[in-house]
């Protein structure tokens, strides 16, 4: 093609120097040249390989011939912008992965299933389009452009059509497929009339009527004055023949006329019903005005032979539109009308979150509920991330409402609520039904929690999916501790952020609250004693850290960009759900994530978990020791190695005062002055205090001292000196709640001191 004009832009003569010396191209028709819309255009002619019985008259059965006329149009944006392919104007319409056309046009496939646009940016660039056309002409000639045995039935293409109407797609094939006779039944519809064309919804799936009179009963048609796209009310008819007749015959998409469209109802079987329709509208719909339009739509549900391609249904869902314009008399008439065809959108969906977020999504993921307790920054982010993944319905609480500062970095953006400071569970409801989300409503979700579960201990028996607390609040964390096992429907998950965001916390309960969330945040505790960069931002907190909102005590809130919230929420969301799709680890599960030193990311560390051993210490006011099995198999190997002689510890733990409870979280190895018997144990002082004081001040006295540990190798209870020295103990920790445990082959055994057994 030595003859292309210089005036042709660079990008444009590469690309036709690449399609001249593809293989199936033997040779251009024309020289390129512009067309109306100022835009290059080349014809060139494609070999395609035919059936060997069709060789010799150069023609398929199908219609395609051995060389194919082909018009390559590169837009002025080339190569930003694909160029658009054309087939002769007689070209048989009757293949599958044919763009809509009228007759007379030429015919434009449908050669990728993606956007040619992405095909033109891979390595192969222009080849890679070339190529396709090649195959796409090669299957047409031998009519495998639809495998229906393996691929699938392949629907009519509307990719170049301007007008949408975006409906609950499943729920009217669920119809549909309950219907073996014919059938042609309204359902509402709304429209508006954009830049771009027809835009239509159809309000209510659920519900079709039989008889224009039912309808128009149920709901008026007209202009929607006050809505913000003046959008017109109006009706969608779904028209079939009814199951039992299998359309498997694949025709052009060339409906522009009444009478095509009728014409099409008749190959489906359902002309009759469709015309019955048609004329009910006419004899009672009159419009306000002279000249005035409505858009009806159309749904052709018809049965193929096969499930659609990638789709779990064999019946096809195909849509059109009619534009009544009325009359003199302001009626309307069936010769005053144009059809178009509609593209169809599925509504939002949980099943449509789902597959979008890459989820398998089963009818069982309707009823797994999720409580979201507390509606802050981070909860928000949550439960957004989890509610557009398909996730739902969800039960909210929160008693705080929505102040200023919280615009900066909390899901919902509304100006006018923060200075009105509405709940944060309207405005997060508010936000999760904008998504298609489903609310469960419950009694009093403006009222604090504890109060709630003080009143109602089996609050969250009903949930069934994930509990989820994001209050970052000790006092709801105590409260939710003490709800049994058998009062909760679903595990419970505890979620929250430290030192301005570089930590975060995901502490998920295990089977029978065993280990429970404040064993898990007691292991966060010692994590931050074993780790610096978690303990920097566990234990280092200053005034710096927060920010005063307001005037008075309560006005201060911690500093922590959005994006920061964001990050940690993303990767907590992606876990919730997949909890959500799988069963729970038994033992739970403890996630620490560290916000790298560039802020780009955030790596999240498994921690180990295990079960929790309680004993029950005291007589009067009980308290409680909770160690984690993992420390009583470290005492048991201690006790092995040491055998028979006696061995033993200090014990390092959380202390909560208000629910008195004894967390333990470490073993202290004893100091070098301890002495072994086989009757006693005596542990040593060499460098204890100063140990113990270090561990104190790294962690703000959030970790402690809370008593020794020995073994019994051979079994048996208390000696009166062990109770001695541990009053001792006692009073020089300051009566500060301390126990002495004993290890023995039968068990744990957990001495009291004078503060623990009163």
């Amino acid at each position: 093609m030595g003859f292309l004009s210089q005036e042709l832009p660079i990008a444009v003569k590469a690309a036709i120097d690449q399609i001249s010396i593809h293989p199936s191209v033997n040779g251009a028709a024309t020289t390129p040249c512009k067309d109306k819309q100022d835009n290059w255009a080349i014809e060139i002619n494609m070999d395609v390989p035919l059936p060997r019985d069709a060789r010799d008259q150069g023609i398929s059965a199908t219609g395609v011939k051995a060389t194919e006329w082909a018009k390559i149009v590169f837009p002025n944006s080339f190569p930003a912008h694909a160029p658009r392919l054309f087939l002769r104007a007689d070209f048989n319409r009757a293949h599958p992965h044919i763009n809509p056309g009228k007759p007379g046009e030429l015919v434009s496939p449908c050669i990728y299933e993606g956007r040619l646009d992405d095909l033109l940016h891979e390595p192969d660039w222009i080849n890679s389009i070339i190529n396709q056309l090649a195959d796409w002409l090669s299957k047409a000639a031998t009519g495998e452009l639809l495998d229906c045995s393996g691929q699938g039935w392949e629907p009519i293409r509307r990719d170049s059509v301007d007008g949408t109407i975006v409906t609950d797609i499943s729920n009217i094939r669920k119809r549909i497929a309950k219907a073996k006779n014919p059938i042609s039944q309204y359902i509402r519809y709304e429209y508006w009339q954009s830049v771009v064309g027809h835009m239509g919804r159809v309000i209510d799936e659920s519900t079709l009527y039989s008889t224009i009179g039912e309808a128009t009963r149920h709901f008026g048609i007209g202009i929607a004055e006050r809505s913000p796209f003046r959008t017109n009310f109006s009706l969608a008819l779904v028209v079939s023949s009814g199951t039992k007749n299998t359309i498997d015959v694949y025709q052009p998409d060339d409906v522009d006329s009444l009478e095509r469209l009728l014409a099409r109802a008749e190959s489906y079987g359902c002309r009759s019903g469709l015309e019955n329709r048609l004329k009910e509208i006419t004899e009672n719909i009159t419009l306000p005005l002279i000249e005035q339009t409505l858009d009806v739509t159309i749904l052709f549900a018809v049965k193929r032979p096969c499930n659609l391609i990638g789709e779990d249904s064999d019946i096809e869902l195909i849509p059109y539109g009619i534009t009544f314009i009325s009359d003199e008399n302001r009626r309307l008439q069936l010769t005053r009308t144009s059809v178009f065809p509609l593209v169809l959108i599925h509504k939002v969906s949980q099943q449509l979150l789902a597959e979008t977020s890459d989820r398998n999504f089963n009818q069982a993921e309707r009823r797994k509920e999720i409580a979201m307790i507390g509606c802050g920054s981070l909860g928000s982010k949550i439960a957004m991330h989890l509610a557009r993944s398909g996730h739902g319905p969800f039960r909210l609480y929160d008693k705080d409402c929505f102040s200023p500062h919280n615009i900066a970095r909390h899901a919902v953006a509304n100006l006018a609520a923060a200075e009105f400071m509405l709940p944060k569970v309207w405005l997060t409801e508010t936000l999760l039904t904008q998504v298609g989300a489903q609310i469960t409503q419950v009694k009093n979700p403006l009222e604090d929690v504890i109060s709630l579960l003080q009143n109602k201990p089996d609050l969250f028996a009903k949930c069934n999916g994930l509990i989820i607390d994001a209050t970052a609040s000790s006092s709801v964390q105590d409260a939710l501790c003490m709800v049994r096992p058998k009062q909760f429907g679903a595990p419970l998950l505890q979620v929250a952020l430290y030192g301005r965001g570089t930590i975060g916390f995901f502490g998920l309960e295990g089977k029978d609250r065993n280990p429970r969330v404040d064993d898990l945040v007691a292991q966060l505790y010692q994590l931050g004693l074993d780790s610096s960069p978690v303990g920097a931002a566990l234990y280092q907190a200053t005034n710096f850290d927060r920010i005063n909102t307001g005037q008075g005590c309560a006005s201060f809130s911690m500093k922590m960009s959005d994006a920061k919230i964001s990050l940690f929420s993303a990767g907590i969301s992606e876990r919730a759900s997949q909890l959500l799709d799988n069963d729970s680890p038994k033992f739970g599960e403890l996630l620490v994530g560290l916000l790298t030193e560039d802020g780009l990311g955030v790596n999240w560390l498994r921690q180990p978990t295990t079960k929790i051993e309680i004993l029950s210490i005291g007589n009067q006011s009980k308290w409680e020791l909770r160690i984690p099995v993992a420390l009583k198999d470290q005492m048991r190997m201690e006790t092995e190695q040491r055998r028979p002689l006696e061995t033993g510890g200090v014990l390092i733990g959380h202390i909560n005062w208000g629910r008195r409870t004894l967390y333990v979280t470490s073993l202290l190895p004893p100091p070098t002055d301890s002495e072994f018997r086989t009757d006693e144990f005596v542990l040593g002082i060499q460098g204890l205090k100063k140990q113990i004081s270090t561990i104190e001040k790294n962690t703000s006295h959030t970790l402690s001292y809370l008593g020794t540990w020995h073994s019994h190798p051979n079994g048996g209870g208390a000696s009166g000196k062990d109770r001695k020295t541990l009053a001792q103990l006692t009073r020089e920790r300051g009566n500060v709640p301390s126990i002495c445990l004993i290890y023995r082959p039968e068990g744990l055994l957990a001495v009291p001191g004078p503060v623990t057994n009163s």
